[in-house]
């Protein structure tokens, strides 16, 4: 009887240890996830900047589009160790920042961070709904490197107007509930869009946008930080 209780101690305490183990596993695993979704993150930030930048001529632009690649080198070198999906993007990286100009491969580019992103965050047991409102801003973001092509010319080209036009429509629900984007939205309309001639720089739509993207971009690192300290105290 002493040996089965015994027996039976022994195996109990066995399966909690590996139940412990298999918790502290899964809590680590998380956090790299939480790790290589915010870095994602600072890296869709600059990359959509590295757009918006490319398409001014001016030269405190094309320094700041300068500033940005370094950064994004940077990023890239301190990849954390479970992001192999961003590794692999690192060849279209080095492409499009010595095309800094070219709109369609930054979009290109950024899609296929997106995508990484999302497996990211399948990967993480919380759900976090960050790729997809990442998606959504990209909606905003390329609003934003759009403007600022349509407004180098006289007047906004026509192919541009059409493109500005479907995505002003699609940010009208969350423009609804945001003054800023709705008054942002409908001076695009009047200076950009709609006139004979462009009363708007490439520089003014730039700085109007860029608070509205980083404001929301700031709430999603926020969230995913929240996340993170979670997991940390958890593990401990």
């Amino acid at each position: 009887m002493t040996i089965a209780l015994a027996s039976l101690a022994v195996a109990l305490l066995a399966a909690l240890l590996y139940r412990r183990s298999a918790l502290q596993r899964e809590r680590h695993h998380g956090h790299a996830q939480l790790q290589a979704l915010m870095h994602s993150l600072e890296m869709l930030q600059r990359l959509q900047k590295h757009r918006g930048l490319g398409g001014q001529g001016a030269a405190a632009a094309r320094a700041q589009c300068s500033q940005l690649a370094d950064e994004l080198e940077r990023l890239w070198r301190e990849l954390p160790p479970s992001a192999d999906e961003l590794r692999e993007l690192y060849r279209d990286w080095q492409a499009v920042r010595t095309r800094a100009d070219d709109f369609e491969a930054h979009c290109r580019l950024i899609e296929r961070l997106l995508t990484a992103m999302q497996l990211l965050e399948l990967r993480q047991a919380a759900e976090l709904d960050i790729a997809r409102q990442c998606r959504e801003l990209e909606e905003l973001a390329r609003l934003r490197g759009l403007a600022v092509r349509g407004a180098a010319a006289t007047r906004c080209p026509l192919p541009l107007q059409v493109q500005l036009r479907y995505l002003s429509l699609r940010l009208q629900r969350s423009a609804a509930a945001n003054g800023a984007l709705a008054s942002a939205l409908e001076r695009l309309q009047r200076q950009l869009i709609e006139p004979l001639r462009v009363a708007i720089s490439a520089q003014e739509c730039f700085e109007l946008l860029t608070p509205l993207i980083d404001e929301q971009l700031g709430e999603l690192r926020r969230r995913l930080l929240a996340a993170d300290r979670h997991t940390q105290e958890t593990r401990a």
